[in-house]
């Protein structure tokens, strides 16, 4: 906030950071969106750029070379980068940690929590292949290992791999898409 509140008392500045928005802005977008396929994110990321770009305005000379497109086009694009690995982090989903019933000592609200996720997640796993859904049930709520499980399925380890792979991709599918429709709201 601090260089935005000095940027707007220097008009050079600020006019300086105005010409790079405007020259910018477009390819700036657009790279963000490449990343992120999201509009709303992307025109965050071109803002939080320029912001950032405050911090190195007295190494920009001239606007309209390509040594400052390349810059500016760094910066957009580590903020993109970062923001969607932040999304991701949020989306990634920790089968082991819902299931793990090695944690004796939690609150009865913690533990109705718990149960609603589980509830959840079964209803989640009744939409995707039943295969899939199998092999989860049996790693994550039965602590089955990979090699009891290609034993009881009559099949081998590395089919189970494959299938524990694309259950948690499914899952992790259906997750997401759920979780634009709520933010969307």
């Amino acid at each position: 906030m601090l260089i935005t509140g000095i940027v707007m008392d220097n008009e050079p500045v600020r006019n300086k950071i105005e010409e790079i928005y405007r020259e910018y802005r477009k390819l700036l977008f657009y790279t963000a969106y490449s990343i992120l396929k999201d509009y709303h994110e992307a025109e965050d990321v071109v803002h939080m750029a320029i912001i950032k770009v405050c911090e190195y305005l007295d190494k920009i000379d001239d606007i309209k070379c390509n040594k400052t497109k390349a810059f500016l086009v760094i910066i957009v694009r580590n903020i993109a980068i970062n923001v969607y690995n932040k999304k991701r982090r949020l989306l990634d989903f920790s089968m082991e940690r819902l299931f793990d019933s090695s944690d004796t000592n939690i609150n009865p609200e913690e533990y109705m929590l718990k149960i609603e996720n589980a509830e959840w997640v079964a209803r989640k796993l009744a939409s995707i292949n039943p295969e899939y859904a199998d092999v989860l049930v049996l790693r994550y709520t039965y602590q089955f290992s990979i090699e009891e499980i290609a034993y009881l399925l009559n099949t081998t380890e590395g089919n189970v791999r494959v299938k524990l792979h694309r259950a948690r991709k499914a899952l992790h599918e259906i997750m997401k898409g759920e979780y634009y429709e709520n933010t969307k709201e």
